[in-house]
């Protein structure tokens, strides 16, 4: 195989994306050894899709994303994870993102909890108020009964 050939096939941009089957990586690594111009080649390419990332990207195909899913799958295709978030359409491995819920679900013990903690502190308000009132009372009860200072002081003898 002809190494200008190689290098036009796409395989480095491959590589770089991590889109190369393991066996393709392995035979690059492989023509990168014999070969140390691919380096100069492999530097090239990343500051082109650097440029490309920089200047706002473009569109990749379908593909890719279908190879980037693939990857992202951790029980295959038909697995545990396959259905989570995307809705198949078109084709069999085209999906549209769906957005998730964004509701909350809480235990009905968590609720009977926050209702108890409110019930309990509404109780201890109203006690907190009820022997505030109480101790007011007795307070003006006690200043009643006992006659102030003033009247208690002798009375001056001249």
């Amino acid at each position: 195989m002809d190494l200008h050939d190689y290098i036009e096939s796409g395989i480095i941009e491959s590589y770089l994306l991590g889109l190369a089957s393991d066996e393709e990586a392995e035979l690059f690594e492989h023509m990168r050894n014999l070969y140390p111009e691919l380096n100069a080649e492999i530097s090239v390419a990343e500051y082109r899709l650097q440029k490309v990332m920089d200047d706002g990207g473009i569109e990749p195909p379908a593909v890719v994303w279908n190879k980037i899913a693939e990857r992202l799958t951790p029980h295959g295709p038909n697995g545990y994870y396959s259905g989570a978030g995307r809705q198949q359409t078109a084709g069999p491995h085209t999906y549209i993102l769906q957005p998730r819920s964004n509701t909350i679900t809480v235990s009905i013990w968590w609720r009977c909890t926050v209702i108890a903690m409110m019930v309990l502190i509404m109780a201890l308000v109203a006690s907190t108020v009820y022997f505030y009132q109480q101790f007011r009372n007795m307070e003006e009860r006690l200043m009643r009964l006992y006659p102030t200072h003033t009247e208690m002081a002798p009375p001056d003898v001249h």
